[in-house]
């Protein structure tokens, strides 16, 4: 097998000079013995408007296109430099061709130091490093995300399947002066039970805060319903841990209300026997 060396950079946005945050939105590769010269980037931008709030999108894929095309149009000069162009020595480091498309002038977009290694396939080496840097958080953020009915499918389905819960679960509509909503599970013991299930699996902490406000102040006004429903919603919380504390305080936001009984999902196997033994108590 033969090795060949090889340096690399990234392209980083830099949001705010000041603060010197910055996120990996590329990487260049050169390994001058083979003549490969390599740039691969994101052209999707979710991640710089999750890690920075005011970031405007603009233009920002057709600017990383059109350096990915520059470095093509580069690439083709070195390979067959035309007379006048200055590579006659060729470049020793990744960061003194990138530099060449994207000059450092404090500007959104930076590049970092170089670094290198030796490999068998700059090309493949091109492809792990834009991976690890870059590429995986892109696939971290793609996931799905579980909506309200994957949660009940998922977490709850099972308490409501029991055959003597399914035969007395019905849908149950409640109509308030000013609000109304018709419940899918639901079962009239004295006073109508009616369960929500609510996923609070959402990406940034302003959209679960957002879904707390919104069923506390719904609740709140089905309450006032001619016959008062006792309201239990079924709670799946974010699969993200950095958004543990925004799902903390939308439990506490909930909890604020005295209509609201809230199960979570390690509550769910004593959540169906507990409805189980209610049902069966009331036959």
């Amino acid at each position: 097998m033969s090795l060949e060396p090889y340096s690399f950079c990234f392209l980083r946005y830099v949001h705010d000079p000041l603060s010197a945050e910055f996120v990996n939105v590329g990487v260049v590769l050169w390994a001058p013995k083979s003549g490969f010269l390599g740039f691969q980037f994101a052209s999707k931008y979710r991640r710089l408007s999750r890690f920075f709030h005011d970031f405007e999108s603009g233009d920002y894929r057709q600017l990383v296109s059109r350096i990915a095309t520059q470095f093509e149009r580069l690439k083709l000069e070195i390979d067959s430099p035309a007379p006048g162009l200055p590579f006659g020595k060729e470049p020793e480091h990744a960061r003194d061709l990138a530099l060449r498309v994207v000059p450092h002038d404090d500007n959104a977009l930076q590049w970092s130091l170089s670094a290198g290694g030796v490999t068998a396939s700059p090309a493949a080496e091109l492809e792990s490093l834009y991976h690890e840097a870059i590429g995986r958080h892109y696939d971290k953020d793609s996931r799905p995300r579980r909506d309200d009915h994957a949660v009940f499918r998922q977490i709850y389905s099972g308490a409501f399947d029991v055959p003597g819960v399914k035969s007395v679960i019905q849908k149950h509509e409640v109509i308030a002066p000013l609000a109304q909503h018709t419940f899918e599970h639901a079962w009239k013991n004295g006073v109508w039970n009616v369960y929500q299930a609510l996923s609070f699996d959402l990406k940034k902490s302003d959209d679960i805060y957002e879904k707390a406000y919104r069923w506390d102040s719904r609740s709140r006004h089905l309450s006032a319903a001619k016959e008062r429903p006792a309201i239990h919603l079924l709670l799946g919380g974010p699969e993200d841990s950095r958004l543990g504390k925004a799902y903390g305080k939308a439990k506490d936001i909930l909890n604020g209300s005295m209509v609201i009984r809230l199960i979570e999902e390690n509550e769910a196997a004593d959540f169906a026997a507990d409805l189980a033994g209610k049902v069966a108590s009331a036959v």
